[in-house]
């Protein structure tokens, strides 16, 4: 072959590698437009005008026993459409601002790849561990999110890196479908998934402390792995919110921010 018809054959290869390039990049930007819609589409359907009060039947996932609970007017449209939610979380300046599923098959991966609707998504949606519980609430909740490079789901939640975005953005609201909530937000750091026989502080096992020695244990492991000291604490009978995504920096890396839930 000569040197020409090499060089024809390499910029045929490139140029149906950049070709390949453009169009995943057209698509991806069009399936995060459509995530983007599916959210607003979604967020729409919360109903802030009803004032009726609705009761439901709700299993506690501890006992069996059935409980009656008022839930919240503005989500009951939702709640009709998936009986998944589980509540709704938002953070001022950030695209999160997304309904909370968990599922009540016991599949707590569901919603790695899954939609609001229950359609196959590579960005899934937000989560709640399988081990919290909002109907008898548990003490802390862990809401899980993919660090998408879009921004979407918790891919903003790095933004919690920066202290400064820290200072100017320590409130986030989560509701369940049952009751609201405003947390404060306490300490971001870096951690990872460990082995399972490795003896460390697992902040994703953080669900019922077994005593206030327990609780106080987890606050200053995770204090002591804080990226800057925020100078806010909390004490035992607390409920804290886990918000956690991966991170890129580390094998099976998962970067966290904590916050506790202030008084109503």
């Amino acid at each position: 072959m000569s040197k020409r018809s090499i060089a024809r054959f390499l910029f045929f290869l490139i140029f149906l590698a950049c070709t390949a390039y453009i169009v995943y990049y057209m698509y991806d930007a069009k399936h995060n437009s459509d995530k983007a819609g599916v959210r607003a589409d979604t967020a729409s359907r919360v109903n802030t005008e009803s004032k009726e009060v609705k009761v439901v039947t709700a299993v506690d996932e501890s006992t069996g026993e059935e409980r009656r609970l008022v839930l919240l007017s503005q989500y009951e449209k939702l709640y009709e459409q998936n009986k998944n939610l589980i509540g709704w979380i938002k953070i001022d300046d950030t695209n999160i601002d997304y309904p909370v599923m968990k599922s009540l098959n016991g599949n707590g991966e569901f919603y790695l790849d899954h939609d609001f609707n229950g359609n196959e998504d590579r960005n899934g949606t937000i989560f709640m561990d399988d081990a919290c519980d909002v109907i008898k609430p548990t003490e802390n909740y862990i809401i899980y999110g993919h660090n998408m490079k879009s921004g979407q789901m918790f891919g903003d939640l790095k933004k919690y890196k920066s202290e400064s975005f820290f200072n100017d953005h320590q409130i986030v609201k989560f509701d369940s479908i049952y009751e609201p909530g405003v947390y404060q937000v306490m300490f971001a750091f870096q951690s990872h998934v460990y082995e399972e026989n490795v003896i460390a502080f697992k902040y994703y096992q953080f669900i019922e402390p077994a005593s206030e020695k327990e609780f106080n244990s987890g606050i200053e492991e995770m204090r002591a792995q804080a990226l800057y000291d925020s100078g806010i604490t909390a004490q035992y009978g607390d409920r804290l919110l886990l918000l956690s995504t991966c991170d890129y920096d580390e094998a099976n890396g998962r970067f966290v921010v904590v916050c506790k839930r202030l008084p109503d």
